[in-house]
């Protein structure tokens, strides 16, 4: 089930819905529920909101459909889109690469022919040059790989589709801040559930206070949810960026390094000339 489903679902189980259970149950049925699909891909949280609502009964079911009917749209997909750029810098890299090959393959042993007429010994150095080459461009392509993983990670973060940090592939090269604050988040919206309260999340603390003062916290839900999963997508954004920045510089610096190292035996053979 996906965030819109749910959304669904809970205004047909709201009280301002007006509908008994035979008709609560007649349009809640798979064929009216795909209708909200939308392209949208399942959430297990949204998922595991659903069941709970399904299985609570009278005032509590009432009560957790006012709370998650508004979230539908808070919670909607996030345009995640990295594509373009990731494949830029992926297109940049392999023509280095194949650039890298060609003049390895091809230029250096002309160049080596033509310094042994002279008795000028350069093998050594254009090997470690091609050897220094090869090993960044590993590197590289590691992280790049590396960047990759954690945008499709990153991407279950921002769309909410995990029911933790923990449940996360590959979560370790997640930041621990982010993973933090998804948790963070995801107490947030079990809230109405649960009733659950975390030492240093003042969110829920004060979603406690209004709610033992009477106050219905639908509306304030939504917000606080809206703002906390603002700043998580905020803060993916950031560290996907600084990870793209990191990529480009180290790829300008390494394309650098084989122009100076590309252009040293003319130079050379200019000297010699």
């Amino acid at each position: 089930m996906n965030w819109n489903q749910l959304g669904y679902l809970c205004r047909l189980l709201s009280p301002m819905s007006g509908l008994n259970k035979a008709q609560q149950e007649a349009l809640s049925a798979p064929q009216h529920l795909e209708i909200y699909n939308d392209g949208q891909k399942n959430s297990p949280l949204a998922t595991k909101l659903a069941k709970n609502l399904k299985e609570a009964e009278g005032e509590q079911q009432q009560r957790l459909a006012l709370s998650y009917a508004a979230l539908s749209s808070t919670l909607k997909e996030h345009s995640f889109d990295y594509k373009t750029k990731l494949l830029y810098l992926g297109v940049l890299f392999s023509v280095f690469i194949l650039v890298n090959f060609i003049y390895q393959q091809f230029v250096i042993p002309s160049f080596s022919n033509v310094f042994s007429q002279f008795d000028v010994q350069v093998t050594e150095h254009m090997a470690n040059l091609a050897r220094f080459w090869l090993v960044a461009s590993i590197a590289l392509g590691l992280f790049l790989m590396v960047i990759i993983l954690t945008v499709n990670a990153l991407r279950q973060f921002a769309n909410l589709t995990l029911l933790s940090a923990s449940s996360a592939q590959l979560g370790l090269i997640i930041p621990k801040q982010i993973r933090h604050n998804y948790d963070a988040l995801v107490a947030l919206i079990e809230f109405p559930l649960y009733g659950t309260l975390q030492n240093d999340n003042r969110e829920l603390s004060h979603l406690k206070t209004c709610q033992s003062n009477g106050l219905d916290i639908a509306e304030e839900l939504e917000l606080l949810v809206a703002n906390k999963l603002e700043g998580l997508r905020d803060e993916i954004t950031a560290h996907i960026n600084r990870l793209i920045t990191a990529f480009s510089i180290l790829l300008v610096i390494l394309i650098a390094h084989f122009l100076m190292g590309a252009y040293e035996p003319l130079f050379l053979m200019g000297e010699i000339v």
